[in-house]
């Protein structure tokens, strides 16, 4: 019987960087969902500028998603370890804190 292969030991932390990722991804679907709507109301070049600043930001956060680059054949960097998602986390707490505030109401 061939011996179970087992995974790496990083493989939490690819686990935990797509997770955040993920995360990401869905607070930014409701910032641009709200960005839009406020467009909508108010067509200010502001909040078109918020539509497109959430649009870049979703951009990084799909691209920057370890199950993305594995779909596109890249190679995994477990290099840096926990280090290449310590970015991640504070964008997600970033994002959080923008939506808490964008849904708030004045």
């Amino acid at each position: 019987m061939p011996p179970i292969p087992v995974p790496p030991p990083e493989t939490w932390l690819t686990n935990f960087h797509a997770l955040i990722t993920l995360g990401n991804v869905i607070l930014l679907l409701c910032l641009l969902a709200i960005y839009i709507k406020n467009y909508e109301q108010i067509k200010s070049k502001f909040a078109l500028g918020l539509i497109a600043f959430v649009i870049l930001l979703l951009v990084q956060a799909v691209t920057s998603n370890p199950f993305i680059h594995l779909v596109w054949g890249f190679q995994r960097l477990n290099a840096l370890g926990l280090l290449k998602i310590v970015s991640e986390w504070f964008e997600f707490a970033a994002l959080a804190i923008l939506l808490y505030i964008s849904l708030k109401p004045e």
